[in-house]
């Protein structure tokens, strides 16, 4: 069993093992992933960037997993990442030599520096425990923005909970989806309880001999309404933006930290 941070904490690619003789899934993870998705999730960071904030240099993406989008950023910026994995983060230094990369979670982490831009990609803020975890974050990223700076994150709407709900009440014989990979078999499913959204995936391993060995993970996402992310982002930011993307399902926001005017000295 791969343990889960003692305080609980799920952010990106955070996993349980189902069966004792599973392998952490980073190993079969890049052969997941197209480098494809990981440029046009770099499109929709860059072009608020661009729009917003011209002049940024330093970049820090939170929930960085295996370093899908940060790889894809212009040589321009000077970037970093952190990931709850440690596994996660070896690979990121493997693949990003340039980049600076932490062991942490979103929701608490500390950086003795400031950044332009922080973003998070490929819904990894659901992965967080509860919404007081939610808070948290917004309040870690707000803290280490410089003035003018972005928060640029995508997150599932409730629309995914009804997606996976129908999907699986008219697949239930056959809930599982699968492909055929270079590794063997990758199958999942979705499981929605109230608004927890659980992916159970399974990895069927071809072996030298012929045979398969069966890797098991279990992935939980939490979703809240779209109204509650606001209230919480208000507080420390300005929604400069929103967007849907994939037929509702997710959201993209594009945030600038509030100007906080500093305080005039007391008079004497």
């Amino acid at each position: 069993m791969h343990p889960i941070d003692g305080s609980g904490s799920l952010c990106m690619g955070s996993y349980d093992h189902s069966g004792k003789m599973s392998k952490p899934f980073v190993y079969f993870w890049e052969s997941l992933t197209s480098k494809e998705r990981g440029r046009e999730r770099a499109r929709y960071i860059l072009k608020p960037i661009n729009e917003y904030h011209r002049r940024a240099k330093k970049v820090l993406e939170i929930g960085c997993g295996i370093g899908e989008v940060l790889v894809n950023l212009p040589e321009r910026y000077s970037i970093c990442g952190l990931d709850l994995e440690r596994d996660y983060i070896e690979v990121c230094r493997r693949r990003i030599p340039r980049g600076r990369f932490f062991v942490s979670s979103m929701h608490n982490f500390r950086i003795d520096e400031e950044f332009d831009v922080i973003f998070s990609a490929y819904d990894a803020i659901n992965f967080l425990r509860d919404f007081t975890q939610w808070k948290s974050t917004f309040e870690a990223v707000s803290e280490h923005l410089s003035e003018n700076g972005l928060f640029i994150f995508d997150v599932y709407t409730p629309k995914m909970l009804t997606v996976t709900r129908q999907w699986f009440e008219t697949h239930r014989r056959s809930s599982f989806s699968g492909r055929k990979e270079k590794f063997g078999y990758y199958f999942e499913r979705g499981l929605v309880k109230g608004s927890v959204l659980t992916w159970d995936s399974r990895i069927f391993e071809r072996l030298p001999s012929g045979m398969y060995r069966l890797n098991r993970y279990r992935f939980i996402e939490r979703i809240y309404p779209v109204a509650r992310m606001k209230s919480a982002l208000s507080k420390h930011f300005d929604i400069l933006e929103t967007s849907l993307r994939e037929k509702g399902i997710k959201i993209v926001f594009v945030c600038r930290k509030k100007y906080s005017a500093a305080p005039c000295p007391a008079s004497i």
